[in-house]
């Protein structure tokens, strides 16, 4: 008898004692702080700070630094002689539509002529899909003000101009609405974060059965690029995809906000009349193809490009305005518009072949790699038109903010090269940035 009072008490003080040790260490994770905890209130303190030591930089319209009408406009007949380089200009990257190509225009014209560009150190995006922190880019503002903002955002024209110098040129690409959305598909995953497509036959089929359901169980990551992703980057909110009126709306304030939108598919054309807008060289239009712009949709049946557009119908009406006022300002252009297109197509080609030895197979998703030829491994030129966006970010990101980057940072830009130079040797390397870094240094090898 005793016994089983014994073994029944220390069964019963064992149930206690776990009690009380579940109830403590509750109490200790409702009360410590993790990791995540920790940064949200740096960050938090972070911004406190910067409303505390930074001035408001308030934006005011002032008639005497306006810019006259021309100065928005792409001549017809234009006169190298009578105009000057424009410095200022802010591109809207969409998502899957060839930036990458032409962004690399914008990075190398900016580094040639030492520009400051906007984002956030070593940072593609600009806290997309959601505002820009204004009081954090303004804090790094350089006394001469930024002249590029190339890095993916969503559109608000207010920022822009608030962030911006006077008489910026606003401009943007769009691409047709089919092969736009089936990169996307392809290119992001979505056939292996949607578990039930991966077994389908027809995964464009199975997702357009229901798009609605299976864009809603979609992360946060790819949510805003399932449907009508273009309008969505242009600043058109979700709720408004149903609304013709706001629609519509949207359209005419894209028109009017944006000097000039390009077309990936007519695309030597568009860099042609950005080249007379900017009053920039045509040399300075040559890109490469950095990324394998699948055509996806030779694949696909008629009746699924139907539903694709259904389903994407802004972005068609978006796509169809601007492909159509493109083709009325092409038809407006002088002779000399023509041979400058066959030009820079030329030129293009000519850069290729001088370049590069080989093109080499396509890595992370849809990236292509080059080799560069013996006689020209050392050619700048040649290895900037081949690096990536993301690299291009890096590199300037370092020039812009060497004096305010940690060691780590600058580590992890090189260990990145080093690693995208096995797929891509054609591109820039390490000691290419530490030549600019420390011009008077040469890198020993710890330093590669």
């Amino acid at each position: 008898m005793l016994n089983c009072l014994g073994r029944f008490a220390k069964k019963y003080f064992e149930a206690i004692l776990a009690i009380i040790t579940l109830i403590g260490v509750f109490y200790l994770i409702k009360t410590s702080k993790g990791a995540g905890a920790l940064r949200r209130e740096k960050a938090a303190a972070d911004l406190a700070e910067e409303h505390a030591t930074l001035p408001p930089r308030k934006w005011v319209y002032d008639p005497s630094r306006a810019f006259p009408a021309e100065h928005y406009q792409i001549p017809k007949h234009p006169d190298p002689a009578a105009c000057s380089p424009k410095r200022n200009m802010y591109f809207l990257r969409t998502h899957q539509t060839g930036t990458s190509s032409v962004t690399n225009i914008f990075y190398r014209y900016g580094k040639e002529h030492d520009l400051s560009f906007v984002m956030y150190p070593l940072k593609l995006h600009l806290g997309y899909p959601g505002r820009i922190n204004m009081l954090k880019l303004e804090r790094m503002m350089p006394d001469t003000g930024y002249n590029i903002l190339s890095q993916y955002t969503r559109h608000h024209q207010m920022d822009v101009l608030r962030i911006m110098n006077e008489g910026t040129i606003f401009t943007t690409l769009l691409r047709h609405p089919v092969d736009q959305f089936l990169s996307v598909f392809n290119n992001f995953g979505v056939k292996l974060e949607m578990r039930n497509l991966l077994p389908h036959h027809d995964p464009y089929e199975e997702f357009l059965r229901r798009p609605d359901k299976i864009t809603m169980l979609s992360s946060e990551a790819i949510y805003h690029l399932l449907q009508n992703s273009m309008s969505f980057d242009l600043g058109l909110n979700t709720p408004h995809f149903k609304n013709t009126t706001a629609v519509d709306q949207f359209i005419e304030k894209i028109d009017r906000e944006f000097h000039l939108v390009l077309i990936l598919e007519l695309l030597d054309e568009s860099l042609v009349l950005f080249k007379r807008l900017m009053c920039w060289d045509l040399k300075q239009m040559v890109y490469v193809k950095l990324s394998i712009n699948n055509e996806y949709g030779a694949s696909i049946s008629d009746d699924i490009r139907q539903k694709i557009l259904d389903w994407n119908s802004i972005d068609f009406k978006l796509y169809d305005h601007f492909h159509k006022k493109m083709k009325k300002i092409i038809s407006e252009q002088d002779e000399d518009f023509h041979k400058e297109v066959a030009k820079l197509k030329q030129l293009n080609v000519d850069f290729s072949k001088e370049c590069y030895e080989k093109v080499f197979p396509v890595y992370n998703g849809n990236k292509i790699g080059h080799s560069l030829r013996e006689s020209h491994k050392d050619n700048m030129t040649c290895k900037t038109l081949t690096t990536d966006d993301v690299t291009q970010t890096h590199v300037i990101g370092l020039k812009q903010f060497k004096d305010k980057l940690p060691p780590s940072d600058i580590l992890m830009v090189r260990n990145h090269m080093q690693n995208l130079k096995k797929h891509n040797p054609a591109m820039l390397d390490w000691s290419d940035v530490y030549k600019v870094l420390h011009p008077d240094e040469s890198p020993n090898k710890s330093e590669l």
